[in-house]
């Protein structure tokens, strides 16, 4: 479990968050001007873009390691694959107005004895996580290395004051870093690199959150089956209808399976996001099972769609198919959402 910050540690990131608002960097600097700050505690970079250039939204986005970068890559290129709502992994400091403040945030603000006035001069802080809600929570880790990223940011911005393009190097492989190393008298000082981004961490594949295969059920489930016909598409994405189980509100992700000639919904379901892919194929077999029928291909829309419902697709001996467009999911994942709102 993640340790709160102390009340020296959000002091220290309020006091972090007012020499950057002082500096103002946002005013040569865009939200194109990406460079990393490397977490002294962890050894993960944080890629930092600054918002303020455009007279609207003032402050600083950390997206952290390279799957973070990733997200605002394919933002600032216009082509995201999910909806960044949903998706993006950052730390964020904005300056806001007093009303767009937590409560619990106002309540700090107050016993650390700080006070603000005027519009868009608020700090606020905020975790971003896939699947979630935006958080005004940090741990004390994040805390600390925020106020570090807002530092070093700082210093970013004089260095490149007059020439802030050079960070938009013409090799797009390497990001200007600011990183700390051992220093001979103890502690850590802080160093300019320009590194490319460092491959995702390897992590052995689970089968957290995947169906078990029941061989006996699926053999039933075969032995039912009366016709082949036709194709049915399958995806699941997230819905923006919070739902809530325990302190931390998060964003359910549906998953619909369609027949692609008539545009009718087989099933639908709304789970966590890592309930998905075993509300998936739970879905497809039980569907099979009511029916008595299988599909002769089935077209998921996406890579995690795929590989939550092969292993299943093979054993039922079901083709299945990458499609970069889904016409009957379209339509019905238009319906409903609008259902939900």
């Amino acid at each position: 479990m993640s340790t709160a910050p102390t009340a020296q540690q959000w002091k220290g990131l309020y006091e972090a968050a007012e020499r950057y608002k002082e500096a103002a960097i946002w005013r040569w600097l865009s939200n194109g001007h990406l460079f990393g700050v490397r977490d002294p505690a962890s050894g993960e970079i944080g890629y930092c873009c600054v918002f303020g250039n455009g007279g609207e939204m003032f402050g600083l986005a950390v997206y952290l390691g390279t799957e973070g970068l990733r997200t605002i890559v394919d933002m600032l290129t216009g082509e995201p694959e999910e909806d960044p709502m949903f998706s993006q992994r950052c730390l964020l400091f904005s300056l806001d107005d007093r009303a767009e403040l937590d409560p619990a945030e106002y309540k700090r603000i107050k016993q650390l004895g700080l006070g603000y006035r005027g519009k868009k001069s608020w700090p606020t802080f905020r975790l971003h996580e896939p699947g979630y809600l935006p958080w005004p929570e940090l741990s004390a880790a994040q805390a600390v290395y925020l106020a570090q990223a807002l530092d070093q940011a700082v210093l970013v911005g004089q260095k490149f004051q007059f020439n802030p393009d050079e960070l938009i190097d013409g090799d797009k492989d390497v990001y200007f870093i600011r990183e700390a190393r051992p220093s001979a008298e103890g502690g850590h000082s802080w160093h300019d690199a320009w590194l490319a981004p460092e491959d995702p961490p390897v992590t052995e594949e689970s089968a957290a959150g995947a169906m078990p295969l029941d061989e006996l059920r699926i053999a039933k489930a075969l032995k039912g089956v009366r016709s082949r016909a036709g194709i049915w598409e399958s995806d699941s994405f997230y819905v923006a209808m919070p739902l809530q189980e325990g302190e931390r509100p998060f964003y359910p992700k549906m998953t619909l399976l369609v027949d692609q000639a008539t545009g009718q919904i087989l099933k639908f379901a709304l789970s966590k996001e890592d309930e998905t892919a075993a509300a998936a194929a739970e879905d497809l077999l039980t569907l099979v099972e009511e029916q008595r029928t299988l599909p002769q291909e089935l077209w998921v829309g996406s890579e995690a769609a795929g590989e939550a419902l092969l292993p299943l697709a093979e054993a039922l001996k079901l083709e299945l198919l990458w499609s970069p467009e889904l016409p009957a999911l379209s339509e019905a994942r238009a319906a409903m959402e609008q259902r939900f709102g």
